[in-house]
């Protein structure tokens, strides 16, 4: 006799929900049985919370449906961010926030989820729920603090460039022991470059990875790293503008076991326009770039 879907075992369908998305888990898997939601709000099916994959355009098909089949009138990102990092707790393990995010939700995931090992920053941090209103230098200086609470971090995604990066890679030394690699997408700032030289010299895992647009670093910043961090077993380099794979670098690069680049060019194109500019200009002239296509 055929067994139903709805009669599974609740370890069974939590086995099967945990390697859903976040918008499947929510929209779909919730409402078909009380027993699929039941196993679909067992923390372990939140242990990967990435919401970079999500879109939360107001008029786009996750803020509707969520809208309609919870009836909410005013869909809020730092409230969906809150009921998904609640869901998950400490089950969560890898928690990607997305590119614009209160500072309210950093604060209560480092609180509620102190076993993340691949954590992903936002592109820019915002003051309460005002997505409007970016902090300053000043403002971000929690930051840090926050990071070291995740003593199991293993992975670090930084999105464009970002002044306070070495605040947050001088916390990750001083707490988080288990530390492997970084992902950096978009621009690299030259201070970035030598914080990541300077700050984690043992540094195993690096990548530099394109975004909506493609990666940016100059040649100075990758010989850097190539000094700084000996201890390098992987470095991949994937759409990035700003110098060749000449000999030089191979040579330098001699002592890694996997180097692997691809569409890795000198020259800017035509109509490159990094998002960091886009979103917030004024932090702009810390990145110590000149992107002048004269």
């Amino acid at each position: 006799m055929d067994r139903k879907w709805n009669e599974l075992e609740v370890d069974c369908l939590i086995n099967i929900f945990e390697r859903l998305g976040l918008e499947e888990l929510i929209l779909e898997v919730a409402f078909v049985c009380k027993s699929w939601y039941r196993a679909s709000i067992s923390p372990q099916c939140w242990k990967s919370l990435n919401f970079d994959k999500l879109n939360f355009d107001p008029s786009g098909p996750l803020v509707t449906a969520f809208s309609h089949q919870y009836g909410v009138h005013n869909f809020s990102v730092a409230g969906f961010l809150t009921m998904a990092i609640s869901r998950g707790g400490q089950a969560v393990v890898e928690l990607i926030l997305p590119a614009v995010c209160p500072l309210e939700n950093i604060i209560f995931a480092s609180n509620r989820c102190p076993y993340v090992r691949v954590l992903g920053l936002p592109m820019h941090i915002t003051k309460h729920r005002n997505k409007e209103l970016l902090m300053s230098l000043e403002d971000i200086s929690p930051l840090g603090e926050l990071i070291s609470k995740w003593k199991d971090l293993e992975f670090l995604h930084i999105r464009e460039y970002q002044p306070y990066t070495r605040d947050i890679l001088l916390s990750i030394k001083s707490h988080c022991k288990n530390f492997v690699g970084i992902k950096k997408i978009g621009l690299m700032g030259d201070d970035e470059s030598s914080a990541i030289a300077e700050v984690l010299p043992g540094l195993k895992q690096l990548t530099i990875t394109s975004s909506a647009t493609h990666a940016f670093m100059v040649r100075e910043s990758l010989k850097e790293i190539l000094e700084g961090c000996r201890e390098l077993e992987v470095l991949e380099i994937n759409n990035c503008c700003g110098f060749e794979v000449d000999e030089e670098i191979l040579e330098m690069a001699s002592h890694i076991k996997s180097f692997m680049y691809k569409d890795v060019r000198l020259n800017v194109d035509e109509n490159y326009y990094p998002l960091a500019i886009i979103f917030d200009p004024v932090t702009w002239k810390h990145s110590g770039i000149d992107l002048s296509l004269d």
